[in-house]
């Protein structure tokens, strides 16, 4: 008897631009820069045009991170930011995405807003496929169980797709 299951829908949105690394300046408080902000917008008007709904939003608190998700929380009304530390730069592992999903039905959609390589990372690790996020991209995994090689990969579309959305 072949038995099908629900998938989770799981996104990975990296965050939009932001200021370039400099000295006596932690990672964690480098901000979006005023086009990383209009580009975010543009694109969170195409995520809305897209008819994207998420369960639960979750983001890394780095304020280039927490910034992205909550101008896409602004545009279209998500549910409160989960701010969660296993998200922030390089520190983002398939363990802390497990953790994360667990109290959630298996039919959820879920945001995760966080840095490069970990998307890119989490999306090998999931589905196989070799992908390299640009700042603002959006990959969409379909998963019945978010273990090794075990999702599918359904979309990755660059923010200039995005953003073309949402003129």
């Amino acid at each position: 008897m072949l038995c099908f299951f629900t998938p989770m829908h799981i996104y990975l949105l990296r965050h939009g631009i932001a200021e370039e690394p400099s000295m006596g300046q932690p990672d964690s408080a480098r901000r979006l820069i005023p086009e990383g902000i209009e580009k975010m917008r543009l694109e969170a008007k195409g995520l809305a045009r897209l008819g994207l709904r998420w369960d639960a939003v979750f983001s890394s608190p780095y304020h280039r991170a927490l910034e992205t998700a909550q101008i896409v929380a602004e545009t279209l009304r998500t549910p409160e930011i989960q701010i969660e530390t296993g998200i922030i730069s390089g520190a983002f592992r398939l363990s802390v995405l497990q953790d994360l999903v667990t109290p959630y039905p298996r039919e959820a959609h879920l945001l995760f807003v966080g840095h490069e390589p970990d998307m890119s990372h989490l999306t090998y690790e999931l589905t196989g496929a070799q992908i390299a996020m640009k700042k603002g991209g959006l990959a969409h995994i379909e998963a019945t169980h978010p273990e090794p090689s075990q999702g599918i990969l359904r979309w990755l579309l660059a923010p200039s797709h995005l953003a073309r959305l949402g003129e």
